[in-house]
């Protein structure tokens, strides 16, 4: 009788396998999530091109205003060429504008001053504006964007 005291049940044996199975499953299944977070895998960037401007409808030492993904882009031509500039302050993201009269880009929050060239003339920004990569094509002026990747928190 001692014997079939120490025998297990089918019933425990198969709640038992099943425990055992689901907690190999969860904390295999745990240790993936971790690593993959971990270990993030490198992807290339991609990137856009966007046309923002024809050569011959900007005249020299003049900026142009677009609007790319919802912000402010300016697309100076200058003697030496053309830059595009990001209109959002360095300072505290607040929108520039460009006065015409004054070659500059003004911040109306704190008085940030920028050059035509994105450079920090006064105020409180701590470096200049951002600058996007400039290509010519034939009689097209483009910019090179990098692409984002959309996700719930952006």
């Amino acid at each position: 009788m001692a014997q079939n005291e120490n025998k297990q049940s089918r019933r425990d044996f198969i709640r038992n396998t099943t425990v055992v199975g689901a907690l190999i499953i969860a904390i295999g299944t745990f240790l993936r999530h971790a690593i993959v977070y971990l270990l993030p895998k490198k992807k290339k960037k991609t990137y856009h091109k966007y046309l923002v401007a024809k050569k011959t409808e900007m005249p020299v030492n003049k900026a142009k205003k677009i609007t790319l993904s919802g912000k402010p882009v300016y697309v100076v031509r200058l003697n030496e060429g053309y830059k595009v500039f990001s209109g959002v302050c360095t300072h505290l993201g607040c929108i520039v504008r460009w006065e015409e009269q004054k070659g500059r880009f003004y911040c109306p929050c704190h008085q940030g001053v920028f050059s035509k060239n994105g450079q920090v003339l006064s105020g409180p920004p701590p470096r200049p504006l951002d600058e996007f990569e400039v290509h010519l094509e034939q009689n097209l002026v483009f910019i090179k964007v990098e692409d984002k990747m959309e996700g719930p928190w952006t």
